[in-house]
């Protein structure tokens, strides 16, 4: 590729971030704005979270994941015992137009009935004593176990089909760290809640997703739905682009590291504020092509329960044994 090409080539890239850019308008200065007053208060947040809680918020232990249950719209239905994953009590996720048939849904809900595995066990050290015919055992933890919910999932028309997308979405935006821009960045994959079968099953289990399995089969029919992306990780995925472009420019031609520099700068910081639109939901969206989706198909999720230092040093085994956690907010396994 001669420079004239690369230079087309970059001006085309240009070109398409601004056009882009311009479907966001006005939304960029808010997004400065929510970007600089993230700035100022960020480092005292994150020491009053840690003050206060011992741990990052998007582990989300105590605070932002207890909020999550107020996405289920049906929470209050004593009569729904499906099983469902709730969404994290975070803008992006609550805003996101692939996520948007989850959120409506009141949660990831799995619409046909689930097999699912559950284990638990106390665990035991057996202490070797000389000149003794049995060994002493010393009790050493419980483990509630993992989860393993094997789901079909069927999918008959478009609809049906955003609902699969956004189940995929969902397993892998939930098994994925803050980073980058993100005003979270550092922090673990954030927990949900699980629910299902009635109180005294799952009521609010705070569980991690910690390996997911989807089999895309080769023997059924695959239909396809189109899929709306958001607006401002468009931006972002352009800047990102301009960027890897121009340092590669600046790498190749010396003469050209001063003005590459310079354009990757910019694209550096025009992803930054896209991301943060995206964070908050501002940008509106855009097309984000056709998806082709299987007729049946299955996942398979394994939950590892979570439990913060608090709640397992209040945990009261007579409370326990006689039901009291059974309708708690915050579910015991």
């Amino acid at each position: 590729m001669g420079l004239f090409d690369v230079g087309q080539s970059l001006q085309s890239t240009i070109g398409a971030v601004s056009s882009t850019y311009g479907a966001v308008g006005n939304a960029i200065n808010v997004g400065s704005n929510l970007a600089n007053a993230i700035g100022n208060a960020g480092d005292i947040g994150s020491m009053a979270r840690m003050a206060l809680s011992g741990l990052p918020s998007a582990g989300e232990a105590i605070g932002d994941v207890l909020s999550a249950v107020s996405l289920f719209s049906d929470e209050g239905n004593s009569n729904d015992w499906r099983v469902r994953l709730s969404l994290p009590n975070w803008s992006s996720f609550k805003s996101s137009p692939v996520l948007a048939p989850l959120k409506s849904a009141g949660g990831f809900i799995f619409p046909y009935t689930p097999e699912v595995t559950i284990s638990g066990g106390a665990k035991y050290t057996q202490i070797q004593t000389t000149h003794s015919n049995y060994p002493f055992s010393a009790y050493e933890n419980s483990n509630p176990g993992t989860i393993q919910i094997t789901a079909p999932m069927m999918a008959e028309d478009s609809t049906q089909a955003l609902y699969w997308i956004a189940a995929l979405h969902y397993c892998r935006s939930v098994t994925k760290m803050f980073t980058g821009y993100d005003p979270k960045a550092g922090n673990p994959p954030p927990i949900v809640f699980l629910n299902g079968y009635g109180n005294y099953v799952f009521k609010n289990v705070p569980v991690a997703i910690t390996q997911f399995q989807l089999q895309l089969p080769k023997d059924v029919d695959y239909i396809s739905c189109d899929v709306v992306g958001s607006a401002a990780g468009a931006i972002n995925g352009i800047s990102d682009s301009i960027g890897g472009l121009a340092g590669t420019l600046g790498g190749a031609i010396p003469q050209l590291s001063g003005i590459t520099s310079a354009v990757s700068s910019i694209a550096g910081g025009v992803g930054q504020v896209a991301g943060l639109l995206g964070t908050f939901g501002i940008g509106g969206s855009t097309s984000g092509g056709k998806a082709y989706v299987p007729v049946k198909s299955s996942f398979t999720i394994t939950l590892q329960p979570m439990y913060s230092r608090t709640s397992v040093r209040n945990f009261s085994l007579d409370r326990f044994v006689t039901g009291g956690y059974m309708t708690n907010s915050f579910g015991y396994i």
